[in-house]
C-alpha cells in the first residue's frame, strides 16, 4: 500500500475503529483543512437535500402566516385615530401643531414585532422555495441525483444530540449540576471519539471547571430540590445546594 493510500485510508478510520488510530492518538473523519480563500466564504451552493429542508422551511412559514391574526393580538390592535395622519407626522412630512404623538405607542402592541418577523420570512421562505424547486428540476433534467436520503441521515443524526441535551435537563434535579455535567462533560467526548485515559482526564477536569464557573462562582440557579443531595446529611446538603 502506498504512502497516499494509507494516509488516505487514516482519514476513515470510525467504520472499524471508531477514530482511534493504532498508535492510541485521535483521527479525524474529515480530509485535513484547505487553504481558504476570502471569496469562498460566501460561496453558497444548493444540495441534493435542499429542496425538502426547503418545503419546511415554506410551511413553518405558512403555518406562522396562518396563525398570526389569531394569535398576536390583531383583532384587539388599537391604532392612533387618524392613522394615514399619524404615520404622516412620524416620518416629518405634516406638522399637527398642539399634538405631540411617539411612535413608541404602536411599537409596543404585540403584533407589530410579528408582523415585521413575517414580512421577512414569509417572502424568504417561498422565494428559497422557488429557488429550491429550479435546482431540483435542474437536477432531473440533466440525470443527476436527486435524492436526499444522506442529507436527511445527517439531519436525523443530529437529534442523538438533541436528546442528550434532554437528558441532561432532566439529570440536573436528580443528581445536581456538579454529577450531572460531570456525566455528560466525560461523555459527549467519547462520543465524539476523544477516547483513552488523556482525554478522559481532560474531558473531566474541564467538566469541574465550568461547575465551578457557573455555579460555585456565578451563583448560576438550579432546582432547589434534588434527589442525590437530599440523601446527604443536613450541613452537607446545604454546602452542595450553595455551591454545586
Amino acid at each position: 500500500m502506498s504512502t497516499s493510500d494509507q494516509a488516505s485510508q487514516d482519514l476513515f478510520l470510525f467504520d472499524n475503529a471508531e477514530g482511534i488510530a493504532p498508535d492510541g492518538g485521535f483521527k479525524s473523519e474529515c480530509p485535513p483543512d484547505k487553504k481558504v480563500k476570502v471569496e469562498d466564504l460566501f460561496k453558497f451552493s444548493r444540495g441534493r437535500g435542499d429542496l425538502p429542508v426547503s418545503v419546511v422551511a415554506a410551511g413553518l412559514a405558512g403555518f406562522f402566516f396562518i396563525f398570526f391574526w389569531t394569535q398576536t393580538g390583531w383583532g384587539d390592535r388599537d391604532l392612533p385615530d387618524e392613522f394615514g395622519t399619524y404615520l404622516a407626522h412620524q416620518f416629518g412630512l405634516v406638522e399637527i401643531e398642539g399634538r405631540v404623538s411617539r411612535l413608541g405607542r404602536i411599537l409596543k402592541q404585540s403584533w407589530v414585532a410579528p408582523m415585521l418577523c413575517l414580512l421577512v420570512l414569509v417572502p424568504a421562505a417561498l422565494w428559497n422555495l422557488r429557488s429550491s424547486l429550479k435546482e431540483h428540476n435542474w437536477r432531473k433534467r440533466f440525470l443527476l441525483p436527486t435524492s436526499a436520503y444522506f442529507e436527511l441521515t445527517k439531519y436525523a443524526a443530529a437529534l442523538e444530540f438533541v436528546a442528550y441535551f434532554i437528558i441532561y435537563t432532566v439529570l440536573v434535579p436528580l443528581l445536581g449540576y456538579l454529577v450531572s455535567t460531570l456525566l455528560m462533560g466525560t461523555l459527549l467526548p467519547w462520543r465524539l471519539g476523544y477516547r483513552g485515559r488523556t482525554w478522559f482526564l481532560r474531558s473531566l477536569v474541564t467538566s469541574f471547571a465550568v461547575v465551578i464557573v457557573f455555579r460555585t462562582l456565578l451563583q448560576i440557579k438550579t432546582p432547589v430540590s434534588i434527589w442525590l443531595y437530599d440523601q446527604l446529611p443536613t450541613a452537607l446538603r446545604g454546602f452542595m445546594l450553595t455551591y454545586f
